[in-house]
């Protein structure tokens, strides 16, 4: 067991993988194949593995998770019990089975830091214990929790290629999906179907990281590593705040008063341009329905000695929500080919904030 926890201790203070030799054990329960931690080849990272694997808790349901940690949990045990063996001399000595042991119990303890870091790096709350001993976190400025990183490790997450994922935020002592203003601060927003289920993506890992902890592996990290056990429960508590914060948003998403506004007046060059602008916008989302171009005129844009590098127009999309018709400020550009010739109509840059039109 000293061995086991010299071992830990390097992976602790380096946090990143380490390469794995020897070969798994060939006794005790059967490593569960969910998630695949056994050792790879002698020369191997075991950090790729890990962090592919990780995010593959994503996909499981509550219970595969619970079964994955139980049998986990019963290797990792044995692992244990075995070492102490060894080393009390209750057992033969086996210099092949002992490096095996060690090889196996870094990969379990990098794992756990690996998904206590998913959970950990996407928000910007840090749980500490108050003086009464109670977990409680610190702003900086205030809670933030972000669904974005979910859409960029998963790929299945993505119903359509250009589903935003917003951030979870406090706004008046309670949480709501939120967009950020150029001015500061946090707007509560309404989440359409496919948004909502990027944040269910953020909310099922979480959740399974947290199950992980929950059954079984906590409690055995806290009982090898007692000066280390604020380091795991610091993870798993800060699975809970996510979770919770994520609850109340989605219970939230219903409840927001959404301010319609009037329909964004069309401009000159709507009756020339619309045709053109609107299969790019269809491009990007088949959930576009109608787009309006409020410009009257081209803005041309220029380099810093004067040259022209494109001219610009503006307007807004539409796409249809539970809630209405949502706008979303965007442009169409024309590059500049020389000559007094500009190419053809391209879609250019979307901002300005979201609203509703009635």
């Amino acid at each position: 067991m000293k061995r086991i926890k010299i071992a830990f201790l390097l992976v602790f203070v380096l946090l990143a993988s380490v390469p794995v030799s020897g070969q798994n054990a060939n006794q005790g329960p059967v490593r569960h194949a969910l998630l695949g931690l056994k050792p790879s080849s002698k020369d191997s990272q075991t950090g790729p593995i890990l962090d592919q694997t990780a995010w593959e808790l994503l996909y499981y349901k509550p219970a595969q998770i619970k079964e994955f940690a139980d049998q986990l949990c019963a290797r990792i045990r044995w692992d244990i019990d075995v070492s102490e063996e060894m080393d009390a001399g209750t057992r033969p000595k086996d210099a092949a089975l002992d490096q095996a042991l060690r090889d196996e119990f870094e990969v379990f303890v990098d794992f756990m830091l690996r998904i206590g870091q998913i959970a950990e790096q996407h928000t910007n709350v840090r749980m500490d214990r108050n003086a009464q001993g109670e977990w409680s976190y610190s702003l900086k400025p205030a809670p933030e929790f972000e669904t974005k990183p979910w859409t960029e490790h998963v790929p299945k997450a993505k119903k359509k290629d250009n589903v935003r994922a917003y951030a979870v935020c406090m706004v008046n002592n309670d949480y709501f999906f939120c967009e950020r203003p150029l001015g500061g601060g946090f707007v509560p927003v309404v989440l359409n179907d496919d948004e909502l289920y990027v944040a269910n993506v953020a909310f099922s890992l979480i959740r399974n990281i947290g199950l992980i902890f929950e059954n079984g592996v906590l409690d055995i990290l806290k009982e090898v590593y007692k000066s280390d056990a604020d380091h795991f429960e610091r993870s798993f508590q800060v699975c809970h705040l996510y979770l919770g914060a994520l609850s109340k948003a989605f219970a939230n998403n219903d409840k927001i008063e959404v301010q319609y506004q009037p329909m964004p007046k069309a401009g000159a060059m709507n009756a020339s341009y619309k045709a053109k602008v609107l299969p790019l916008e269809k491009a990007i989302t088949d959930a576009v329905v109608d787009c309006v171009v409020t410009s009257d005129s081209w803005e041309v844009q220029r380099d810093a000695l004067g040259n022209i590098l494109r001219r610009v127009i503006y307007g807004y999309s539409f796409v249809e929500t539970k809630r209405g018709k949502q706008a979303t400020r965007v442009s169409w550009a024309e590059d500049y080919m020389g000559d007094g010739k500009y190419g053809a109509v391209h879609s250019y840059g979307v901002g300005g904030g979201q609203f509703y039109v009635k």
